[in-house]
């Protein structure tokens, strides 16, 4: 609309308009906005308003954003200040320590004390604080080599048991270990009361240093002394049990980096070889880390399907799934577990078992169904911490508990026969069939 005025004259609430302009090309922005206001029925009258709408509006965000960052940061303080007024008494002893105790002390040793004693105090044996040194050797085992000696252990009815025929070329083969040899002491210390975890702590060390192990052997007592040298980890090894029925066989020592790609390679091995049914042997296998456990079921279920869900401290839910198309998603399968195969073992486990892809052979498994987190404390080490509790693909909580077998077969360590390997393939011959 454009609005004129004969010379002389005033448009109304504005002052004197030069004859010569228009009230759109002479007046200022307020000027022009005041005349708009005037006319309701002007549909250019709404848009001079909206730059001051949507200022206002910035402004009134910002403000609850700040006041909503103002009042999360006073509640960290608030929680801060809480967490200094409870551990007063923990600070006062430190100090009383550092000053009155009759020798002076290093303070490094007080902390790692100090934090050694916290986790201890949750009476989680899954909950530790690693020293520096030992969240170095952490590291290099869950990254695929370190200084050894070429054996697979896991935790056994209270002992420390080699589960799997030392590494070729090993320490552990030069010195004529064998699977099921006990391990009862490291450099004269015995392993009784300690975790799997602390056991090879003490057995790993520096290449080119010697180690002597205490090993029980049937009734028979052996002193061991071997040089570690560095291993690298291979987690899985596959053969072909039966060429004329197409049945073969891998077994998973322990979930680590590689062991996804590892399998998968196997896998593709034995299709060549023409496998057509396959015995998936987890055992006695400790576990590991969860991306290894995931990884492997993915090769056998199908892309999307879940593989356990986690429950934090807050009841909070999440649901891990697979994430590829599987390389095996039809070959029948039969999983072997027993009282060994733990952790990531079981994940992989249940999650065969509960969505119908495999049944599961052996005996009841270990019943370890916490999730453990690891928290770096720069140069004082860092804290492994049990942080949520997973239910297997099918919902059930295992803490404790274990996975019962489709099929129970108890292992006769007497027998030269693996019975429960005989079930698992008497099974995958009616499959084949």
């Amino acid at each position: 609309m454009r609005l004129c005025y004969p010379r002389g004259r005033l448009a109304p609430g504005i002052a004197t308009i030069p004859a010569a302009y228009t009230v759109e090309n002479s007046l200022l922005p307020g000027q022009f906005l005041r005349l708009h206001q005037r006319g309701k029925g002007d549909e250019m009258s709404r848009w001079p308003r909206m730059p001051r709408i949507v200022v206002s509006g910035l402004i009134f965000l910002l403000l609850i954003v700040m006041a909503a960052e103002y009042s999360e940061l006073l509640l960290k303080y608030q929680a801060a200040q809480d967490t200094i007024d409870q551990m007063g008494s923990l600070v006062d002893a430190y100090s009383l320590v550092r000053e009155r105790y009759v020798q002076e002390v290093d303070d490094r040793a007080l902390q790692q004390g100090a934090l050694q004693g916290l986790v201890e105090a949750l009476e989680d044996p899954y909950s530790e604080y690693l020293s520096p040194e030992n969240y170095r050797k952490l590291q290099v085992q869950v990254t695929g080599s370190f200084g050894g000696i070429g054996v697979v252990m896991t935790f056994w009815e209270g002992n420390i048991v080699i589960v799997d025929p030392p590494m070729a070329g090993s320490p552990a083969e030069a010195a004529g270990l064998q699977t099921g040899d006990v391990i009862t002491s490291v450099d004269g210390e015995p392993l009784e009361g300690l975790t799997l975890d602390q056991a090879a702590e003490l057995i790993r060390g520096p290449v080119g240093t010697e180690v002597d192990l205490g090993i029980r052997r049937g009734e028979e007592l052996l002193e061991v002394t071997l040089v570690r040298e560095q291993i690298p980890i291979i987690s899985v090894r596959s053969q072909v049990l039966e060429e004329e029925t197409g049945i073969g066989y891998l077994r998973i020592s322990i979930f680590n980096e590689h062991t996804g790609a590892e399998v998968k390679e196997a896998l593709a091995a034995l299709e060549k070889q023409g496998v057509q049914g396959l015995v998936l042997d987890l055992r006695r296998n400790p576990g590991g880390i969860l991306k290894g456990a995931v990884e492997v079921a993915g090769l056998f279920l199908p892309a999307g399907e879940p593989v356990l869900h986690v429950r934090d401290r807050d009841g909070e839910q999440q649901s891990i799934n697979t994430f590829e198309e599987p390389l095996c998603p039809d070959m029948p399968l039969v999983v072997l577990v027993d009282g060994g195969s733990a952790s990531a073992a079981e994940i992989v486990a249940g999650a065969l078992q509960d969505t119908g892809r495999a049944p599961l052979v052996g005996t009841k498994t270990f019943g370890k169904g916490s999730v453990q987190t690891i928290y770096p404390l720069g140069d004082a080490g860092a804290v492994r911490l049990t942080t949520a509790l997973y239910m297997t693909a099918g919902g059930h909580f295992i803490n404790k508990q274990g996975i019962l077998p489709d099929v129970t077969v108890e292992y006769d360590q007497e027998s030269e026969r693996d019975e429960q390997l005989e079930a698992a393939v008497a099974l995958l011959r009616e499959s084949l069939s």
